[in-house]
């Protein structure tokens, strides 16, 4: 089974809530990068990554989306979360204390400790 047809459903959510995405596939990751409309149609692309990949352990899909505003410069700087990141590690890069972040990305975030590859998170100035 390839990439796209194992996330296939993940894709098809994309076409169906509005978010507009280029695919890129290596032997082992595929790439999802685009903009969803709002944060509602985002996390609702998170949540079936989720389902697909409980905790996202497999690695085998980087999924870098966010919303219109976000692409139409509304926020401020923004971070792709890397494998083996957390918070603060993050934070100490901005020289902010991680809470700080946690505290901005409550709508994206459930627990300061799950932040996976792929996430992208705004940086508060």
């Amino acid at each position: 089974m390839s990439l796209q047809e194992k996330y296939q459903t993940l894709l098809d959510l994309a076409n169906q809530n509005g978010t507009t995405y280029e695919l890129n596939e290596s032997d082992t990751v595929l790439y999802v990068t685009g903009t969803a409309p709002d944060d509602e149609a985002k996390n609702a692309l998170w949540a079936e990554y989720e389902r697909l990949d409980p905790e996202f352990r497999s690695g085998d899909l980087v999924l870098n989306i966010q919303t219109s505003a976000a692409a139409a410069g509304g926020g401020g700087h923004t971070y792709t979360v890397v494998s083996g990141d957390n918070l603060t590690k993050i934070a100490n890069k901005y020289g902010i204390q991680w809470k700080a972040i946690w505290d901005h990305n409550r709508d994206i975030l459930n627990h300061p400790d799950k932040i996976y590859p792929g996430q992208e998170l705004k940086i508060p100035q």
